[in-house]
C-alpha cells in the first residue's frame, strides 16, 4: 500500500529519553513502512545526550519532535502525543523497537475490513540481536482473531504491548486518556479500550521490541509487578470471579519467580503463598513453595 489523497493518515508517537543509540534505526523502521501516508510525533523527556539532534537532523517534513522537559513516566509524555494527533488513526512505538515494513499497511487494512473494531494488535517478538528473535508474543504466528477482548487481556491471550497497537482516532473521545503518575498506563490503556471496543488481533509478527540493560521494564520491574496488581485489582468488578482470580493467581506466580531470579527468596515464598491463597487445589504454588523452602535453607 502506498499514501494517497483518500487513504486514512496515521499518527505515530514516539516517547523518547536519552535514546541516541536507537533512535535513528527506530525512525527508519517508520520512514521505510509502506503506508507513507503518516505524521511522526517524538516527544522527548529531558533528554541529557543528542537525541534532540539526531531527530532535528533528519529532513522529512512529517517529522515533529515536541520537548517536555523531564517527568520520567510515560503517561504525560503519550498524552503530548495524543493532543497534538491530527491522524485517522494512532500507533505507539519506543523509541528502541522496530517495526515489519508492512506493520501500518496492515493494521489499516484489519481495521478497515472491521469496521466493528476500535483497535488493532499485532504479534511479535523481542530481540537483542537483530533478526534473531528470542520470546514471541503468541504461539500462533499468523491469522486473525476479531471479538470483545477485555477478559482476554486478563487470560493472558493479548499482549499488552502499546507498541503493537493501531487505534481509531475517535476511540480517544469514549476511552480513558493514559493515567498519569502510572507506569502501566499504556497497557491500562490496551485494557481500557478493550473495555469499550471490540478488537483484532493479527497474530503475524510486525513488531519487534529490543530488550537491553537500559528498559524501563528492566530497571524497575519490582514497581510495575506492584503496579500490576493494583491494575488487576481496579477491573475487580468488570470481571467475572474466576478470570479475576486466575489473573492474580499467574501474578503471583510469575512475581514468585522475577523473586527467585533477582535472589529474594523470601518475597518469592510471600508470591507464591499469595498464589497459593487464589487457588488452594493447585499444586503449582505448593511445589514451587518447597523447592523455594529448600533452597533457602541449603542456603542456596
Amino acid at each position: 500500500m502506498s499514501d494517497t489523497n483518500n487513504s486514512p493518515k496515521i499518527t505515530i508517537i514516539i516517547p523518547t529519553y536519552n535514546g541516541k543509540k536507537y533512535i535513528s534505526e527506530t525512525i527508519e523502521s517508520v520512514v521505510n513502512q509502506t503506508w507513507q501516508n503518516w505524521e511522526l510525533i517524538l516527544i522527548d523527556d529531558g533528554s541529557e545526550d543528542d537525541t534532540c539532534d539526531i531527530i532535528a537532523a533528519i529532513e522529512d517534513p512529517r517529522i515533529h519532535l515536541y520537548k517536555a522537559g523531564r517527568t520520567g513516566v510515560i503517561g504525560p509524555l503519550l498524552n503530548m502525543g495524543l493532543q497534538n494527533a491530527s491522524g485517522d488513526f494512532i500507533a505507539f512505538s519506543g523509541h528502541d523497537d522496530l517495526w515489519a515494513k508492512t506493520k501500518l499497511a496492515k493494521q489499516v487494512e484489519a481495521l478497515r475490513n472491521y469496521p466493528e473494531a476500535g483497535f488493532c494488535l499485532t504479534g511479535g517478538y523481542n530481540f537483542k540481536k537483530l533478526n534473531e528473535p528470542l520470546e514471541y508474543f503468541y504461539k500462533q504466528k499468523e491469522g486473525v482473531r476479531f471479538d470483545n477482548l477485555f477478559t482476554a487481556c486478563f487470560k493472558s491471550e493479548v499482549a499488552g504491548f502499546i507498541q503493537a497497537l493501531m487505534f481509531r482516532r475517535e476511540c480517544i473521545t469514549h476511552a480513558d486518556f493514559l493515567k498519569g503518575d502510572n507506569s502501566l498506563s499504556d497497557t491500562n490503556f490496551i485494557i481500557n479500550l478493550a473495555q469499550r471496543f471490540k478488537g483484532v488481533i493479527l497474530y503475524e509478527p510486525l513488531f519487534f521490541r529490543r530488550l537491553h540493560d537500559t528498559n524501563y521494564s528492566s530497571k524497575n520491574w519490582e514497581k510495575l509487578q506492584d503496579e500490576g496488581f493494583n491494575m488487576i485489582r481496579s477491573y475487580k468488578d468488570s470481571l467475572p470471579s474466576d478470570v479475576y482470580r486466575n489473573a492474580l493467581f499467574r501474578s503471583h506466580i510469575n512475581s514468585g519467580e522475577k523473586y527467585l531470579k533477582h535472589g529474594t527468596k523470601r518475597k518469592a515464598l510471600s508470591s507464591f503463598f499469595n498464589g497459593w491463597m487464589q487457588k488452594p487445589f493447585s499444586f503449582i504454588p505448593l511445589k514451587k513453595i518447597s523447592k523455594t523452602l529448600i533452597h533457602y535453607l541449603k542456603g542456596k
